[in-house]
């Protein structure tokens, strides 16, 4: 879904009432219907600020509670939710923490657990590579054999090899489901690391040296495991 287009309502769940019977019901929103799946997002910073806050409890609690015209419900909503948003002024800037970089409220930067910055960066090479592959694509959607041309249109054709994927998707998929057999432990050396980095995470933040990131909690420390 796109946070630009969405209400809380739809993101959670809204209560309707049947024109025929006048009994009112529950309609599901987009994280209600990811239960046990992924519910993506993009514009997120675009969000309006209430219609974010309307996902504070799916993502803590992995439910959404409902109270309204007479209808008090819990329900699951077990889902992880991947969200896509842009900087504050349109590119990255390095120079500042992430948090000056987008427009999201604490108590939401909170509750994710890991975040990616990707960055745009320059590369005339990388540019040039990409506009012809491109390009290419446009003049002839179908693939031909080119196992045995050794030029196409004056790119050398390792150019064309470059934009392949590193891996097939039967690769990925084959990877996923072998990592969800598996069940990692954490050690007791582990175990010490997380706590001292949490302590000094703590400490940081108690003193105001902490200016990366908001308030410390232990859900930072979950995060962490």
């Amino acid at each position: 879904t796109s946070g630009k287009a969405s209400s809380a309502a739809g993101l959670t769940a809204a209560v309707t009432r049947d024109t025929e019977t006048g009994e009112y019901t529950i309609e599901a929103g987009a994280l209600m219907l990811a239960d046990n799946g992924v519910c993506c997002i993009d514009e997120f910073d675009k969000m309006d600020p209430k219609d974010q806050s309307a996902i504070h409890e799916a993502m803590e609690q992995q439910t959404i509670s409902i109270a309204k015209a007479g209808i008090q419900a819990t329900l699951n909503a077990r889902t992880s939710i991947l969200a896509a948003a842009n900087p504050i002024s349109g590119r990255y800037d390095k120079t500042k923490s992430l948090r000056s970089n987008v427009d999201i409220s604490p108590p939401i930067m909170s509750r994710f657990d890991l975040f990616f910055v990707v960055v745009d960066e320059c590369d005339p090479d990388v540019d040039r590579m990409l506009g012809k592959h491109i390009l290419r694509q446009h003049r002839d959607r179908v693939h031909q054999a080119l196992a045995d041309a050794d030029d196409v249109d004056g790119v050398p054709l390792v150019d064309y090899r470059a934009q392949q994927p590193a891996y097939s998707m039967d690769r990925l998929q084959t990877y996923v489901r072998f990592a969800r057999t598996l069940t990692p432990v954490i050690s007791e050396e582990a175990k010490a690391v997380l706590v001292e980095q949490y302590e000094l995470l703590r400490a940081g933040d108690s003193l105001g040296a902490n200016m990366s990131s908001y308030r410390i909690t232990v859900r930072q420390l979950e995060s962490l495991v």
